[in-house]
């Protein structure tokens, strides 16, 4: 009876000691790590919201359990705390690969290096250790209900939190990006020699990078980026004292336009060759065609200089509209409305994102607001300093912009929008050689996922174009194609 009794108590200090070991090396490896455990708890897709409290909580948690185990007198408590904590990493686990959008990064400390399963059967062994020990000191035989209890209480804490955050990231994100594994990567890129290329316009297997400088010459790159040919451009007619000229490209037709004078040609890509089809109608200051007969842009009240959308049908003037409503003035309707105007074509919807604020406005061809969502940082009023010149009576800005969202491409339900704000939890070090494309479905107006550009040779992504296979990004120089993994392919409809 007393071998018994020794060898039973041999086995509870051999578990005690196991737990201490484990708590204290995992709380220390935390402490010594503690920006990057609080980081890997940001993308956590259960504790994001609440990474600050849990990272804190599980550490204070882990010592005072190491502490109370090496205490005889209260080991047997300290055995249950350590029991609930192991239920608890392990439910964790369990939601994380089987119900979880996308799967983050592990602990830190040695753990890291064991993949999630490896993980679970871990914290499963310490599990059932741990009830071992309990069932051998207790005394009562309604033990197990009591054990039962603790388990499903402890999985029922961690459903709660899995449910109720995933509410929080959807309706009031606290500018948590997520990075899942396996959205987008760079699998191609080509030296153009000229810093002056952006993308025009994509067809099948081709895309199309027209020049800044010489506005009139076309690149046409294969999607490989490893072919190339050029073309020049033919107008029809040259009287026109151009400021800006753009090209656009919508197979089978291309655009060149110049909003200052304002002037609009069209042509087919099959012989470069283009004539006007509209000529001093309106000023724009962006555009979109949706198609041969249906022209979106931007232009500016008379009088008050602020923006507002209009759209434009066919070559009639009297077919010309506009919708007052779509752009909400904050401060002067002029700088606080400036943004980025994208159309989907599979979804026949445009879509315009603010400069400077946290929102996207979703319309219908008619210029009809369908819906009106928001980007996940939490700028909802446009940090401006705006000025209006007394002699002129222009009005500029009086310090640089607090900018948001600064550029924006769209693939059918998709956009993708670079923010320039660091958020909650990321590393300052990635933000020098990177930037942010955060993914949103406008269909659902949810946020989807983050993936980092990384600079190219120093120079940061200046454009950017999104198509469903793939997205092609400028930067300086370069010309990036970064290929998408499944979590971004699986969210187009």
């Amino acid at each position: 009876m007393r071998l018994n009794t020794q060898i039973q108590n041999l086995f509870l200090e051999f578990i005690c000691f196991l737990y201490i070991l484990l708590f204290v090396y995992a709380a220390v490896s935390k402490l010594m790590d503690f920006e990057n455990f609080v980081a890997q708890l940001g993308q956590s897709p259960l504790l994001s919201p609440f990474a600050d409290y849990v990272s804190f909580g599980v550490i204070i948690t882990e010592f005072t359990i190491a502490i109370l185990l090496s205490i005889p007198k209260l080991r047997y408590f300290a055995l249950w705390g350590a029991v609930s904590l192991m239920v608890l990493f392990s439910t964790y686990i369990v939601i994380i690969l089987n119900f979880s959008s996308f799967v983050p990064c592990s602990c830190g400390g040695i753990l890291e290096k064991l993949g999630w399963t490896e993980h679970l059967i871990f914290n499963a062994v310490f599990v059932v250790l741990g009830v071992g020990a309990i069932l051998l000191k207790s005394r009562t035989n309604r033990i197990l209900i009591k054990l039962s209890i603790l388990i499903l209480l402890s999985i029922s804490i961690i459903v709660g939190l899995f449910l109720f955050s995933e509410d929080i990231m959807q309706k009031e994100n606290p500018f948590i990006r997520r990075f899942p594994q396996g959205t987008a990567a760079k699998v191609a890129g080509t030296d153009l020699k000229n810093i002056s290329y952006y993308v025009a316009g994509t067809e099948k297997n081709k895309i199309y990078l027209a020049n800044r400088l010489a506005p009139l010459q076309i690149l046409e790159m294969d999607t490989d980026l490893k072919n190339k040919r050029h073309y020049t451009i033919q107008l029809d007619r040259e009287d026109f004292k151009f400021q800006a000229v753009e090209v656009r490209i919508s197979p089978p037709y291309f655009y060149v336009f110049d909003g200052t004078v304002p002037v609009i040609y069209r042509g087919m890509i099959s012989d470069w060759k283009a004539k006007v089809i509209s000529e001093k109608k309106y000023y724009f200051s962006d555009i979109i065609f949706m198609n041969p007969e249906l022209i979106s842009f931007r232009t500016q009240k008379p009088y008050t200089g602020e923006n507002i959308i209009g759209i434009a049908k066919g070559n009639d003037s009297l077919g010309i509209k506009y919708n007052p409503l779509v752009l909400q003035k904050q401060m002067d309707g002029i700088f606080d409305t400036d943004g980025t105007m994208q159309y989907s074509e599979a979804l026949h919807k445009l879509v315009y994102t603010y400069y400077y604020r946290n929102e996207y406005i979703i319309m219908n061809e008619n210029l009809t607001v369908a819906q009106r969502g928001n980007t996940i940082d939490t700028t909802t009023k446009a940090k401006l300093k705006v000025v209006k010149m007394k002699q002129s009576g222009d009005t500029k800005l009086g310090a640089p912009p607090y900018m948001v969202n600064r550029h924006t491409t769209i693939s059918k339900n998709l956009l993708f929008v670079n923010s320039l704000l660091r958020g909650k939890y990321e590393s300052a070090a990635v933000w020098k050689n990177a930037t942010a494309v955060d993914v949103y479905d406008i269909s659902k107006q949810t946020y989807v996922l983050s993936f980092y550009v990384y600079d190219e040779e120093g120079f940061r992504m200046k454009n950017f174009f999104a198509t469903d296979a793939a997205i092609y990004i400028i930067s300086g120089h370069y010309l990036l194609k970064y290929g998408y993994g499944e979590r971004i392919q699986s969210k187009f409809q």
